[in-house]
């Protein structure tokens, strides 16, 4: 009896450690320059790390290895994405996603780009019309006297250099 659970074990022992070799060789064998893969890991926000560079962060790290997992086990990207979502919330993504109220942080920039361009296009064109009174009372005919001046200082100027 004591055989079959020493035989038992072993078969156990060596079950796991192929079983882990496998697991590691799957690793090692992911193409982590996948198209899906990597547009995936790009909207992750991954516990503010995102931006961080692969090599020298250990929770980018980790979060590319979990996501690969994912991968390997058949998961798509809406689902890893849905999964992160429902672990982590909506800060798990780069970006909140287009439903709900988070569709007033898409929609919102844009309404206040476009109130204050037509601000600005109001009061240019109110600016417009206040100058243009100004402008007309300027140009409104002079004097001869002025003219007269005037025209005798060009023709000054105009002698010195004949």
């Amino acid at each position: 009896m004591r055989i079959l659970g020493f035989i038992a074990c072993l078969v156990f022992f060596f079950g796991a450690i192929n079983v882990s070799a496998e697991e590691q060789k799957g690793k090692a064998s992911f193409d982590y320059t996948n198209p899906e893969f990597r547009a995936t890991v790009d909207m992750l926000s991954m516990d503010g790390h995102g931006n961080d560079d692969l090599a020298s962060c250990n929770v980018k790290q980790g979060y590319y290895e979990d996501v690969a997992e994912m991968f390997m086990k058949g998961m798509k990207k809406q689902e890893i994405l849905d999964y992160y979502e429902r672990e982590l919330g909506v800060h798990a993504l780069q970006a909140p996603p287009v439903k709900g109220f988070n569709l007033s942080l898409w929609i919102t920039p844009f309404v206040l780009l476009f109130m204050v361009a037509m601000l600005i296009y109001f009061l240019i064109k109110r600016w417009k019309k206040n100058n243009e009174i100004f402008v007309m009372d300027e140009v409104l005919p002079s004097s001869n006297v002025e003219h007269d001046i005037y025209t005798s200082i060009i023709e000054e100027e105009r002698k010195k250099f004949l």
